[in-house]
């Protein structure tokens, strides 16, 4: 069976529909016909881009990943003080997942129920990709680069695989705590 030519733009369709109906019922409750008619697709084009419901809930969280870790490797790149671009990025590595989850909180819980082996699985490659960035910027700052794993596991606690968005609170609260982590943890690699 020949695979069908694929469009990166109705992938992202197909992604951003199942997003808004996580929003409004939540991820048990979506069918793939839900799906196709968010998406203003047929049933089969959801198929020829994705195997299954779950792989559809993985890829969105997927794309989550994605333009998180995007966001930190831009910032990385910016010709500013390592240690600021340290805090930025580590910020950005929980505000991106954060709000792009927020609408959908509830059935965030209900997604990574079905998929967690799945996304634990592809966790390990992006935790490694993350930590090879802020090790670089560690090292630029004269800091050891060998905290990097502290330094994201220590963040791990407000992304929202860990704890729902409700659980943790309001995005600026969240913010607000992180980056009193953050100021810490940094403050404690510099001082090292």
């Amino acid at each position: 069976m020949a695979i069908a030519e694929t469009k990166p733009e109705t992938r992202d369709l197909i992604l951003d529909a199942c997003d808004r109906i996580m929003a409004r019922y939540g991820f048990r409750k979506m069918t793939m016909d839900d799906l196709a008619q968010e998406a203003g697709v047929s049933k089969r084009t959801i198929y020829v881009y994705f195997r299954s419901k779950e792989e559809v809930g993985l890829s969105s969280i997927g794309r989550v990943v994605q333009r998180a870790a995007e966001e930190m490797a831009r910032i990385g790149e910016e010709n500013a003080d390592p240690l600021d671009r340290l805090r930025r990025m580590l910020e950005a590595r929980v505000m991106a997942r954060v709000d792009a989850v927020q609408d959908y909180h509830h059935s965030l819980d209900e997604l990574f129920e079905v998929v967690r082996p799945a996304y634990m699985a592809r966790r390990k490659e992006t935790f490694k990709a993350e930590s090879a960035l802020v090790a670089r910027i560690l090292a630029e700052a004269g800091c050891p680069p060998e905290s990097a794993d502290a330094l994201l596991l220590a963040t791990n606690a407000f992304l929202p695989y860990s704890l729902s968005v409700r659980e943790l609170g309001r995005p600026e609260e969240i913010r607000r705590r992180l980056l009193a982590m953050i100021d810490l943890l940094i403050y404690g690699v510099h001082q090292r």
